[in-house]
């Protein structure tokens, strides 16, 4: 299960930059959330992440459909969190409430409190990784 573990130590990574960065910006993070969501054309680098996490996902599926054995640390990571971030990303991208939702965050101490939250995903995608 090595592409699981690949899998879930690229969004424990991914999770802890894009934290990183909005505790840095703060309040102006909020552009960058407008323009990957609400904007009428999605940026270059919203749509390279998407396709890069995309393939990252394709090879962790394939590793864990041909895997001998499946642990419940790659369901959950192949299976479960996927399911869940496709259900947000298509409340969020594809509903105009969503992208209002998401618009809507304001002020330095928001996206610090919203980045501060964030980051107990970290630890969970490492035990995954680590479990996997």
């Amino acid at each position: 299960m090595l592409l699981a573990k690949v899998f879930a130590l690229v969004l424990a990574l991914a999770v802890l930059a894009t934290s990183l960065w909005m505790i840095v910006l703060g309040g102006r993070f909020q552009e960058v959330e407008r323009r990957a969501y609400a904007g009428d054309r999605r940026p270059w680098w919203f749509v390279a992440a998407a396709l890069a996490f995309l393939a990252l996902y394709g090879l962790a599926l394939y590793g864990f459909v041909t895997a001998p054995e499946r642990g419940w640390a790659a369901w959950l990571l192949v299976v479960a969190i996927p399911v869940g971030v496709a259900l947000k990303g298509a409340l969020v991208v594809f509903n105009p409430k969503g992208q209002a939702t998401v618009t809507a965050i304001e002020g330095d101490a928001a996206w610090r409190k919203l980045a501060l939250s964030r980051m107990v995903l970290v630890p969970l995608f490492l035990v995954l990784a680590y479990y996997a």
